[in-house]
């Protein structure tokens, strides 16, 4: 009764060649036939043997995937306190609360980033993994409207790590995946790495070859949400921040006193004690300029952290795949390309009914 349940189970839970089993018959090939004739030979998934004794042919189960994307990320800023500091100095600077009168436009990150991912299926539904990656580049500009007219472009790099799961299942001729992970980026400019939750729902139909059964195509449409932590802190020196200083600095500071003077005798009384902070303190940057660095804090956050998501995927073989996925709509516009190996460690499966 219990094998019964479970063929049921992985039958309707559990489509992981995303096919009909009668249609997979119907299409097997001679080495699938002495494939399922022999036990499962592979140590994972757990409980694999029972899925195989289903004929279900299941991807080999350890990957090693490698990703490429780029992409643009729309964010925006509240809460935002500066400081002005001196590296000589072994005090914090004093930080300035902006957040009452800062005007920011839309801020961009372009991005161009690639990864290894390691994975393997624990359950004939369930795959884990683990990323490490590297951004190559990532360029994101700022544009401050008030108090100080300031369009800032910089670029960044830096290194991430994560780990996430995947469930897999079907509906009929239509698989259904959710996946979800989180990555942590690491940058010498921020104090603690910055961390990245993304989920995924994709779901799509499969497309086999009668002629060569090991090859398919999958096509897939979904949604994917977006969510990092919203505090940053950081520094960044001055000379980056405005590479043409002092001269750049004295632009600033005379930016500020115009935005200052044609304030309302109400608001300049209201804005009197941060103007004066951070008009002492770009002086003082601006007085040392190769020494000066500023001292920032603010929450960020997407405004709309869904978007939508195409893809398709070439499987060659059951040891290689290619995919290409498209993310667009929300605040997050981005292209993904993937190159996945897959093979699997030979023994006994754990918790098959032969090692209990």
């Amino acid at each position: 009764m219990k094998i019964k349940l479970f063929t049921l189970f992985i039958f309707i839970i559990f489509g992981v060649s995303h096919t009909n089993a009668q249609d997979d018959l119907k299409i097997m090939s001679k080495t699938d036939s002495i494939f399922f004739s022999k036990p499962y030979p592979y140590i994972l998934p757990i409980l694999g043997d029972k899925a195989h004794n289903t004929k279900v042919r299941m991807p080999l189960p350890i990957g090693v995937m490698f990703n490429a994307l780029v992409g643009t990320q729309y964010l925006s800023l509240d809460n935002m306190q500066l400081g002005f500091g001196n590296v000589n100095s072994p005090d914090n600077p004093e930080m300035i609360d902006l957040s009452e009168f800062v005007t920011f436009e839309d801020i961009t990150a372009q991005t161009s980033t690639y990864n290894l991912r390691f994975d393997t299926w624990v359950l004939p539904f369930l795959n884990v993994y683990g990323i490490v990656g590297k951004t190559k580049k990532a360029n994101i500009s700022v544009t401050l409207i008030d108090p100080i007219p300031l369009s800032v472009t910089t670029e960044v790099s830096g290194t991430y790590v994560g780990y996430g799961m995947m469930a897999a299942g079907a509906v009929g001729p239509l698989f259904i995946s959710l996946d979800a992970n989180q990555t942590y980026s690491f940058n010498p400019r921020l104090d603690d790495p910055a961390k990245v939750s993304i989920a995924g729902l994709r779901t799509g139909p499969v497309f086999k070859f009668k002629n060569n059964p090991k090859m398919n195509i999958t096509l897939w449409a979904g949604a994917m949400y977006t969510n990092f932590n919203s505090e940053t802190v950081g520094s960044i020196r001055a000379t980056e921040l405005a590479p043409d200083a002092p001269a750049r600095i004295d632009e600033m500071i005379t930016n500020l006193n115009d935005w200052y003077d044609n304030l309302s005798p109400a608001d300049q009384l209201k804005y009197y004690i941060p103007y004066t902070k951070l008009n002492n303190g770009l002086e003082n940057i601006q007085d040392s300029v190769n020494n000066g660095y500023i001292r920032y804090s603010f929450d960020k956050k997407i405004n709309n952290p869904w978007n939508m998501l195409i893809g398709a995927q070439w499987q060659i073989n059951y040891r290689w795949q290619m995919r290409a996925e498209a993310q667009f709509l929300g605040d997050r516009t981005a292209g993904l390309f993937s190159l996945n190996y897959r093979f699997g460690i030979k023994g006994k499966n754990w918790f098959s009914k032969n090692n209990m």
